[in-house]
Protein backbone atom coordinates (compact mmCIF):
# COMPACT_ATOMS: atom_id res chain seq x y z
CA UNK A 1 0.00 0.00 0.00
CA UNK A 2 1.13 3.58 -0.72
CA UNK A 3 0.90 6.20 1.93
CA UNK A 4 -2.56 7.32 -0.03
CA UNK A 5 -4.02 4.11 1.09
CA UNK A 6 -4.37 3.19 -2.48
CA UNK A 7 -2.53 -0.10 -3.94
CA UNK A 8 0.39 0.44 -6.97
CA UNK A 9 -0.77 -0.88 -9.76
CA UNK A 10 2.23 -3.54 -9.84
CA UNK A 11 1.20 -5.14 -6.32
CA UNK A 12 -1.08 -7.91 -7.83
CA UNK A 13 0.50 -8.32 -10.84
CA UNK A 14 3.81 -10.57 -11.44
CA UNK A 15 7.13 -9.42 -12.92
CA UNK A 16 5.93 -10.93 -16.50
CA UNK A 17 2.43 -9.87 -15.98
CA UNK A 18 3.91 -6.01 -15.84
CA UNK A 19 5.73 -6.49 -18.80
CA UNK A 20 2.96 -7.52 -20.90
CA UNK A 21 0.59 -5.12 -19.29
CA UNK A 22 3.24 -2.12 -20.81
CA UNK A 23 4.23 -3.78 -23.97
CA UNK A 24 0.27 -4.38 -25.00
CA UNK A 25 -0.74 -0.75 -24.48
CA UNK A 26 2.17 0.61 -25.83
CA UNK A 27 1.55 3.82 -28.61
CA UNK A 28 4.69 3.98 -29.93
CA UNK A 29 7.51 1.30 -30.63
CA UNK A 30 9.93 1.42 -27.08
CA UNK A 31 13.20 -0.15 -26.30
CA UNK A 32 13.47 -3.53 -23.68
CA UNK A 33 15.09 -0.55 -21.33
CA UNK A 34 11.83 1.46 -21.48
CA UNK A 35 9.32 -0.81 -20.86
CA UNK A 36 11.28 -2.80 -18.02
CA UNK A 37 11.21 0.50 -16.08
CA UNK A 38 7.77 1.03 -16.33
CA UNK A 39 7.29 -2.13 -15.29
CA UNK A 40 8.76 -1.44 -12.51
CA UNK A 41 11.06 -4.48 -13.43
CA UNK A 42 14.32 -5.00 -12.22
CA UNK A 43 15.97 -7.76 -14.43
CA UNK A 44 16.31 -6.62 -18.43
CA UNK A 45 16.41 -10.20 -19.36
CA UNK A 46 13.33 -10.96 -18.16
CA UNK A 47 11.84 -7.66 -19.37
CA UNK A 48 13.51 -9.01 -22.57
CA UNK A 49 12.06 -12.54 -22.24
CA UNK A 50 8.76 -11.91 -21.83
CA UNK A 51 8.98 -9.30 -25.16
CA UNK A 52 10.84 -11.93 -27.25
CA UNK A 53 7.66 -14.65 -25.84
CA UNK A 54 4.97 -11.67 -26.71
CA UNK A 55 6.36 -11.14 -30.53
CA UNK A 56 6.34 -15.14 -30.44
CA UNK A 57 3.06 -15.16 -30.13
CA UNK A 58 1.98 -12.02 -32.22
CA UNK A 59 0.87 -9.56 -29.62
CA UNK A 60 4.15 -7.35 -29.99
CA UNK A 61 6.18 -6.89 -32.60
CA UNK A 62 9.68 -6.15 -33.09
CA UNK A 63 10.69 -3.42 -34.72
CA UNK A 64 14.12 -2.46 -35.49
CA UNK A 65 14.22 1.27 -34.00
CA UNK A 66 16.63 4.17 -35.88
CA UNK A 67 19.05 3.57 -33.65
CA UNK A 68 19.61 0.10 -34.93
CA UNK A 69 18.21 -1.56 -31.38
CA UNK A 70 15.16 -3.54 -31.31
CA UNK A 71 12.14 -1.86 -30.28
CA UNK A 72 8.70 -3.43 -29.53
CA UNK A 73 5.39 -2.13 -30.17
CA UNK A 74 1.66 -3.55 -30.25
CA UNK A 75 0.37 -5.97 -33.04
CA UNK A 76 -2.26 -3.16 -34.11
CA UNK A 77 -3.66 -5.12 -36.72
CA UNK A 78 -4.23 -7.98 -33.88
CA UNK A 79 -5.36 -5.14 -31.57
CA UNK A 80 -7.85 -3.78 -34.61
CA UNK A 81 -9.55 -6.75 -35.11
CA UNK A 82 -9.72 -7.89 -31.71
CA UNK A 83 -11.82 -4.50 -31.06
CA UNK A 84 -14.04 -5.39 -33.89
CA UNK A 85 -14.51 -9.03 -32.75
CA UNK A 86 -15.31 -7.86 -29.27
CA UNK A 87 -17.63 -5.09 -30.53
CA UNK A 88 -19.47 -7.87 -33.10
CA UNK A 89 -19.63 -10.33 -29.68
CA UNK A 90 -20.99 -7.71 -27.43
CA UNK A 91 -23.81 -5.67 -29.61
CA UNK A 92 -26.47 -6.25 -31.74
CA UNK A 93 -26.40 -4.94 -35.09
CA UNK A 94 -28.96 -2.18 -33.75
CA UNK A 95 -26.63 -1.04 -31.14
CA UNK A 96 -23.75 -1.04 -33.34
CA UNK A 97 -26.03 1.43 -36.24
CA UNK A 98 -27.31 3.38 -33.18
CA UNK A 99 -23.57 4.14 -32.41
CA UNK A 100 -22.99 5.30 -35.73
CA UNK A 101 -25.79 7.58 -35.63
CA UNK A 102 -24.36 9.02 -32.65
CA UNK A 103 -21.32 9.40 -33.80
CA UNK A 104 -22.73 11.22 -37.32
CA UNK A 105 -24.78 13.71 -35.03
CA UNK A 106 -21.89 14.65 -33.17
CA UNK A 107 -19.99 15.35 -36.54
CA UNK A 108 -22.55 16.97 -37.94
CA UNK A 109 -23.11 19.59 -34.97
CA UNK A 110 -19.22 20.19 -35.16
CA UNK A 111 -19.72 20.95 -39.01
CA UNK A 112 -22.66 23.58 -38.07
CA UNK A 113 -20.78 25.00 -35.13
CA UNK A 114 -18.09 25.96 -36.65
CA UNK A 115 -19.55 25.89 -40.51
CA UNK A 116 -17.64 23.97 -42.09
CA UNK A 117 -17.79 20.61 -44.08
CA UNK A 118 -14.50 18.33 -42.94
CA UNK A 119 -12.23 18.41 -40.44
CA UNK A 120 -9.30 19.37 -42.71
CA UNK A 121 -11.72 22.40 -43.73
CA UNK A 122 -12.08 23.04 -40.11
CA UNK A 123 -8.24 22.42 -39.31
CA UNK A 124 -7.59 25.08 -41.82
CA UNK A 125 -9.18 27.86 -39.72
CA UNK A 126 -6.74 27.27 -37.13
CA UNK A 127 -5.03 30.07 -38.44
CA UNK A 128 -7.56 32.61 -38.82
CA UNK A 129 -6.57 36.12 -37.62
CA UNK A 130 -9.77 36.63 -35.90
CA UNK A 131 -9.65 33.72 -32.91
CA UNK A 132 -7.56 33.92 -29.71
CA UNK A 133 -5.60 30.96 -28.40
CA UNK A 134 -8.46 29.94 -26.55
CA UNK A 135 -10.37 29.64 -29.78
CA UNK A 136 -7.89 27.46 -31.07
CA UNK A 137 -7.08 25.82 -28.13
CA UNK A 138 -10.57 24.57 -28.49
CA UNK A 139 -10.79 23.85 -32.39
CA UNK A 140 -7.77 21.78 -31.57
CA UNK A 141 -9.89 19.62 -29.04
CA UNK A 142 -12.36 18.97 -31.14
CA UNK A 143 -9.92 18.35 -33.89
CA UNK A 144 -8.91 15.73 -31.92
CA UNK A 145 -12.41 14.40 -30.66
CA UNK A 146 -13.21 14.56 -34.41
CA UNK A 147 -10.38 12.61 -35.73
CA UNK A 148 -11.17 9.93 -32.55
CA UNK A 149 -14.91 9.54 -33.90
CA UNK A 150 -13.93 8.77 -37.53
CA UNK A 151 -11.91 6.31 -36.00
CA UNK A 152 -14.31 4.52 -34.22
CA UNK A 153 -17.17 5.05 -36.70
CA UNK A 154 -14.73 3.48 -39.53
CA UNK A 155 -14.21 0.22 -36.50
CA UNK A 156 -18.19 -0.03 -36.31
CA UNK A 157 -18.48 0.10 -39.86
CA UNK A 158 -16.34 -3.16 -40.27
CA UNK A 159 -17.69 -5.01 -37.16
CA UNK A 160 -21.24 -4.20 -39.25
CA UNK A 161 -20.14 -5.30 -42.70
CA UNK A 162 -18.34 -8.50 -40.85
CA UNK A 163 -21.21 -9.64 -38.52
CA UNK A 164 -23.11 -12.56 -39.78
CA UNK A 165 -19.94 -14.13 -40.65
CA UNK A 166 -18.04 -13.78 -37.13
CA UNK A 167 -21.22 -14.70 -35.50
CA UNK A 168 -21.45 -17.92 -37.35
CA UNK A 169 -17.95 -18.69 -36.08
CA UNK A 170 -18.88 -18.03 -32.62
CA UNK A 171 -20.77 -21.30 -31.15
CA UNK A 172 -23.65 -20.64 -29.50
CA UNK A 173 -23.46 -16.89 -30.38
CA UNK A 174 -25.39 -16.60 -34.58
CA UNK A 175 -28.67 -15.34 -32.69
CA UNK A 176 -28.63 -11.33 -32.02
CA UNK A 177 -28.88 -11.05 -28.13
CA UNK A 178 -29.11 -7.74 -26.13
CA UNK A 179 -26.02 -6.49 -24.76
CA UNK A 180 -25.94 -4.42 -21.43
CA UNK A 181 -22.33 -3.30 -22.26
CA UNK A 182 -22.28 0.20 -23.16
CA UNK A 183 -20.43 1.53 -26.45
CA UNK A 184 -17.57 4.03 -25.92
Amino acid sequence: MTDHGLGSWTDDLSTRERVRAIATTLTEPRSVEWVREQAQVSSWQTAKDELEMLVEFGQVQAIEGDDGNTKYAPNYQLRYFNEVTELINNHTREELREEIASIQAEIDEWKREFAVESRDELESTLTDDGLDSEAIRGRNRVLRHWEGSEDNKRLLKHALELYDDVRELYPGEADESPSSIPLS
